[in-house]
């Protein structure tokens, strides 16, 4: 038997980039554009980098950035600067996110021509696009080692998380424990952040320099201060978990550094930490307490069978009138323009007179209304894609951190998403496919032997 290696990245697949040092502008230019191996797969470093800084503050500039780095990934493929291929590993997540499209898309284009809005139809679908990103975010990623993968990741979340401090503590909506930052809206803001509060932890390893292990502290910091400062109750029971995960995967570096300062250093490093907490629930007290209130209140409400319309009962109300829809038609769902049609009749008139939501706060109960049992298989299948990869390489180099990170990743989007939303918003749907990818393509390529 004759053993052939497969090469261990996409960089061996590339053309040798020139060689010696450069000379002249004109050298640097064709160098520019015309990368060696090493240089294409570590121009990634700065876009995972990137992305993560804005994803962390929770806006739109995620969804660009994502658009604008798929987009040079196909021009980059069309001049052959990388070969599109997908290792084993990468399927879970390739073939969910294909499914999830296709299961969406297709019930929103049968249900809009069947309305008579093949235009709503055609919107809704664009929107979607983002699901198929992965085609060629990964093959690009897979340029780099992983080095250049998930650690300038991990810094790029903890520098967004680090702006989220100032963000939120010169946000008007503080007072009222209502901060979005750049998304104009609480939901997307506090996945966001409670991402950023995950992988910022994760950028503290051992041999970090001083100034990443604050940005780290301080991501963290930054990350939770605006989970609890969006006033989002469906995020902060997942503001613990994930904080724990993060905590477990680096707990050995931390026992380190925590042993290699002196004294009085970690006296007033607890210190400090204290001040930060003390301020926080100083701003953040009352707010928070008449958020927990209000809950309390609406609970009671409904235990007492009291018809008086509140955020949760009517929250109840779209539950039932959910899986009543659902009943009606169990396989291909209503498409996304019939989202609200489709629970309407099981509503009462008077309690949602002259409003509606454009999602059920239940991201299962969304999709199945959307696209019926299809679409709730193809969300099982991609919720579950990122562990699923994490946990076949976990032996692999980063194993340990691609797990974390995989773990983080599906606690911040599942726990808000089970009471609020968490895909079927540009924000989202973006920073999913691209940590998700960058999951995947951190998986070193698989050596196989052939005769």
């Amino acid at each position: 038997m004759r053993r052939r290696s497969v090469p261990a990245s996409g960089l061996d697949l590339l053309p040798l980039g020139q060689a010696g040092r450069q000379r002249g502008y004109r050298e640097r230019i064709r160098a520019l554009a015309h990368p060696g191996r090493a240089a294409l797969g570590h121009r990634n470093r700065l876009s995972n980098f990137a992305f993560f800084v804005a994803a962390a503050m929770g806006g739109s500039a995620a969804t660009v950035v994502a658009v604008v780095l798929a987009g040079w990934a196909l021009i980059s493929l069309l001049f052959r600067r990388f070969v599109w291929r997908f290792e084993r590993s990468d399927l879970p997540v390739v073939l969910s996110t294909l499914f999830f499209f296709l299961a969406i898309a297709g019930s929103d284009v049968f249900h809009g021509f069947e309305a008579g809005e093949p235009a709503r139809a055609a919107r809704h679908v664009g929107e979607r696009l983002l699901f198929l990103l992965p085609l060629l975010l990964i093959p690009r990623m897979r340029c780099s080692r992983f080095p250049d993968t998930l650690p300038p990741a991990f810094l790029g979340a903890a520098l967004g998380g680090t702006l989220l401090l100032p963000i939120c503590l010169l946000s008007p909506g503080l007072a009222n424990g209502r901060v979005d930052g750049f998304s104009g809206n609480e939901g997307p803001f506090s996945i966001a952040a409670l991402l950023a509060a995950g992988w910022s932890l994760l950028a503290l390893r051992e041999g970090a320099g001083r100034l990443q292990r604050a940005l780290a502290v301080a991501g963290m910091l930054g990350g939770a201060l605006a989970v609890v400062a969006s006033g989002m109750r469906g995020a902060w029971p997942a503001l613990p978990l994930v904080l724990f995960v993060a905590l477990v995967a680096r707990r050995r570096a931390i026992a380190a550094l925590w042993r290699g300062t002196s004294p009085l250093l970690r006296v007033a490093l607890a210190a400090a930490g204290g001040a930060i907490l003390a301020g926080a629930a100083f701003l953040l007290a009352a707010p928070l307490v008449l958020r927990v209130r209000m809950l309390v209140g609406d609970l009671s409400l409904i235990a007492a069978d009291v018809d008086f319309g509140t955020s949760t009962s009517l929250r109840r109300d779209m539950y039932e009138a959910a899986t009543q829809a659902i009943a009606a038609r169990p396989w291909f769902g209503y498409g996304e323009s019939g989202l609200w049609r489709a629970i309407k009749p099981y509503l009462d008139t008077n309690a949602f007179a002259g409003f509606s939501y454009t999602h059920l706060h239940d991201v299962f109960l969304t999709v199945g209304v959307i696209a019926g049992f299809v679409g709730l298989a193809a969300l099982v299948a991609l919720v579950a894609a990122p562990l699923w990869t994490a946990w076949a390489a976990r032996r692999t180099e980063g194993g340990n951190s691609r797990l974390a990170a995989a773990a983080i990743l599906t606690l911040a989007f599942l726990v808000p998403g089970l009471t609020n939303i968490m895909f079927l918003h540009d924000i989202l749907d973006s920073i999913w496919v691209f940590a998700a990818s960058l999951v995947a393509a951190s998986v070193p390529a698989r050596r196989e032997a052939s005769p």
